[in-house]
Parts: C-alpha cells; structure tokens; sequence
C-alpha cells in the first residue's frame, strides 16, 4: 500500500511542532522543505517558526520562498499574506538581502475579489522599504522616495517613516516636498510631519505648527508624538481657537507628548475648562489609565467638580471594562 501523502492539518501540525525543537538547528532541514511547500499559509507559518528559533541558515530558503511567490499567480498567495511574513522573517534576522528587498518594493498585486480589481501589495512595498533602511543599504533613500507617491496610502506612510528612520536631514525636505504637493490621508500626513520633526525639528517645527494652526489633525498627533520641548506650546496655542472637531486631536496630541508640564495642562484643564473641554481631557487622559496616581488624581479632581456628565465621563473611560 501506498504511503498517505502529508495533509495541510499534518503539515501544520508540523510546523507547530517544529516551534518548540531542541536543539532549534535539528528543525533547520525540515523547515527548509516546509518553505518550499506549495501552500502560501504554510510557507508564512513555517517562516514564523524560523524567527522563533533565530535559524539564520534558512535566511536563503526564506529569499527563494519569497521570490518564488513574487513570480506566482495573485491566487498563489491572496493578500500577499505569505511574502508579508516571509520579509517581516527577514528583516527580523537583519538579512542583508538588498536585491530582493528591491523586487519587493516594486512589486504590485492585482487581485480581482469584487471589480475594480485591487493592489494587496501596499504592505509588500513598505515592508520592503524598511528593509532597505534597517539592512543599510547606500542608497536606501534614492529606492524609497518614490513610494511616497504610490497609490496604496500605506505604502506611503511607509516610505516616510523608512526616509526619517535613514536619519539622512535631506530626507525632511523631501518628506515636506511630499506635504507640499498635497496628501489627503491623514495617516500618510502625520508620518510626513513625524519625520520632519525628526530629522530636522528646529527648521520644521514652526511648519508643522502652522499646519496645525490651519486645521490639520495629522499635525497635531504627529507634534505630540515629537516629544519636542516646543511643541506643548504650539498645542496649546491651537487649542485657543480650535473647535470641536480639532479639540480631541489637539488634546491627543498632548498626552502623546508624556510629559509632567502636558500632564499638569490636561489636569489644568479638567479642574478649570468647561464641561464639554474637560470631558475632552478625560478622554486625553484616559491614555494613562492604567497608571494608578494619575487615575486617583483624575478622580480627586472629578469629585471636587461635582459635574454628573465629567463623572459619567470619568466612568466610561477610567471604569473597569467588561471581559
């Protein structure tokens, strides 16, 4: 009788059971053929397990997995799941892998699920660009600056925050340029304004203020993640005139800042602003919630205010939440 070809469910089996082998080199053979299989899942399992284990000989299996899949049919690897996982394996073991890194930054997927037909490589060509930067390839900013006009908004918010990650000032000046043409995802906006205040924060952080001042959220998430001794003011500056709708980013954008000066301001505010700026406060605060003395110090201050709609506030977002 013939032997009974592995299943999927064996296979994976497997693999889960490859995770936990001693010594780890003694899974390297197995995992090595298990990259190789013709299930995409598989291949993006088995490459997890590779990291798991630190297996650096497999660094050549894992290039070939990818690049194999590169060269499939979209329905060889539907959402690029699998080369997702095999370049996060990659950069994870610093592989130095430049020219595959290079396809995967160029590389476009087409799937047709419910027409117009869709790219599912935006997260391929981002992962890709970080890759670039963290392996120290030379010329990693000339490869990536174009992705910052690519169509997938990911892709570009990836870009920027690979160009500020190469600590190269020049990078600011692009990721401004890319501002200035114009950005309508706010998430791309906010890496561009990341990596200005990075790379080159005295020049650009009156910019990016001016740009809050204008209305930009994306501004205001981007200063308070800065952590710049300048960008409280600028804050709190927006926040005299802003309305409703920049009210919330401007006060997240404080508490992102971690500091005891925009602690004392959110405090500030929750004991003095009216009731609707002081549940906006809460909501801010709330990020420290987990933080045993600021949560008794908001409460101290939401009793002595005895306001019924900043203690229902203080319930909802300080209250133990349900399992």
């Amino acid at each position: 009788m013939a032997a009974r070809k592995n299943t999927f469910d064996d296979k994976l089996s497997r693999i889960r059971a490859l995770a936990r082998a001693e010594p780890p080199a003694a899974a390297a053979p197995e995992l090595a053929r298990l990259l190789a299989d013709p299930s995409a899942f598989l291949v993006g399992e088995a490459a997890k397990v590779v990291v798991d284990l630190e297996l650096r000989a497999l660094v050549p299996d894992l290039v070939a997995a990818f690049e194999r899949l590169l060269s499939s049919p979209a329905t060889a690897d539907r959402g690029c799941h699998a080369k997702t996982k095999l370049l996060e394996a990659l950069v994870t073991l610093e592989a130095d892998v430049w020219d595959t890194y290079r396809k995967g930054l160029r590389y476009v997927q087409m799937e047709l699920t419910v027409p117009p037909a869709v790219d599912t490589a935006g997260l391929v060509r981002g992962l890709s660009a970080h890759a670039l930067v963290r392996t120290n390839f030379p010329r990693a900013a000339l490869e990536i600056a174009p992705l910052l006009f690519d169509e997938m908004p990911e892709a570009r918010a990836a870009a920027a925050d690979a160009l500020r990650d190469t600590c190269e000032v020049v990078c600011a000046a692009v990721l401004h340029a890319r501002v200035l043409v114009g950005e309508g995802e706010p998430d791309v906006l906010a890496a561009c304004y990341r990596g200005m205040l990075a790379l080159e924060p005295r020049h650009y952080l009156p910019i990016v203020a001016a740009a809050l001042e204008a209305g930009s959220e994306a501004a205001a998430l981007a200063l308070g993640e800065s952590r710049l001794p300048g960008a409280l003011s600028a804050l709190k500056e927006a926040l005299r005139t802003a309305g409703p709708a920049m009210e919330k980013s401007i006060l997240l954008g404080v508490t992102l800042l971690r500091t005891d000066e925009a602690l004392a301001y959110l405090m500030e505010l929750l004991a003095e602003a009216p009731e609707p700026r002081a549940v906006e406060a809460i909501q801010a605060l709330s990020l420290h919630r987990h933080d045993t003395r600021i949560a008794s110090r908001v409460a101290e201050i939401v009793s002595a205010r005895k306001s019924r709609k900043i203690a229902r506030a203080f319930a909802d977002r300080f209250g133990p939440k349900e399992e």
